[in-house]
């Protein structure tokens, strides 16, 4: 059975090039490209849609990418990470680099807290992030990085699965969580666009209110605009309207308690202000396509 990739440059074709390695599980991807032959690789060239953070580490020479429509490039000893939405190499030539990528799904089936996963989207949404890295930090990373490509590669046992889970989970807030403490914002590489701050709000919003309000125009209210406009804004946006961002937001909460506490069904349903247990049942499975019951199971 041919497995479904996150970002699809594992093909077995691939995996015998020199130089490239991968592990892949469901929502994630792990890749290392070292002296790749480009001529070998033309499917990298081809744009790719994903809804992951995508971390890159350049050890040497220079990588260049587009994220989100947007055109970077990564030098030696610089670290890159970003919310993409459209993802393409550009160039990879003469360059060693390890790559992760993780998808909103993977995240939040992990036990991250839920407005770090959302922060963390909405800050990396309209800019990519890049900064250069200290030799320690670099060695580091990429330690680790060697450590799993060497003991995950192949066929991945169940457990082999969970130990990865965690592993990302833990490597995600390591990385993330000097970026995040910078006054609390990622700095911009270029002016901020209206859209991204309405974006980061909504977010801040969400973030204290889910568990009470889920209408669009108690939120609008808080940010002094007409539900219309903000409706509007936020769909051009990220392609979602503030329906769905409530609706995710709440989702993602179920799950992460679901998984993640003791808490009974009931419990949660009370704890998320729904007015009794087979009302979240039915607003869960709507959202995910499984009651929570059978989420708590799988």
């Amino acid at each position: 059975m041919s497995q479904q990739y996150l970002i699809p440059y594992s093909t077995e074709q691939l995996e015998k090039v020199a130089g490239f390695k991968a592990i892949n599980i469901s929502g994630a991807s792990m890749m290392y490209f070292n002296d790749v032959d480009e001529s070998l690789l033309s499917e990298l060239m081809y744009p790719c849609r994903i809804n992951a953070l995508v971390i890159l580490v350049c050890v040497k020479g220079r990588v260049s990418l587009s994220s989100h429509m947007s055109e970077y490039t990564i030098g030696a000893g610089q670290f890159f990470i970003s919310s993409a939405s459209v993802f393409q190499f550009r160039s990879i030539a003469n360059s060693e680099c390890y790559m992760l990528a993780l998808s909103s799904d993977f995240l939040a089936n992990m036990n991250v807290d839920i407005r770090f996963v959302m922060r963390m989207i909405a800050q990396l949404r309209a800019n990519a992030y890049i900064t250069d890295m200290s030799t320690e930090k670099l060695y580091e990373i990429c330690g680790l990085y060697n450590s799993l490509l060497s003991d995950y590669t192949g066929e991945l046992s169940e457990y082999k699965v969970c130990a990865l889970r965690h592993i990302y989970c833990s490597t995600i807030y390591r990385i993330a969580d000097p970026i995040l403490s910078r006054g609390g914002k990622i700095p911009s590489l270029g002016v901020k666009e209206r859209s991204s701050e309405y974006f980061e709000k909504l977010m801040s919003l969400l973030s204290e209110h889910y568990r009470e309000q889920r209408s669009v125009e108690f939120y609008a209210e808080k940010m002094h605009i007409s539900s219309k406009h903000l409706s509007r804004v936020i769909h051009n946006y990220t392609g979602k309207s503030v329906h769905q961002w409530i609706e995710e937001f709440v989702a993602l909460e179920i799950k992460n308690l679901l998984k993640y506490s003791n808490m009974s069904i009931q419990q949660i349903s009370y704890e998320l202000n729904f007015p009794n247990p087979s009302f979240m049942g039915q607003y869960f499975k709507r959202i995910t396509g499984m009651t929570p019951g059978e989420y708590k199971r799988s």
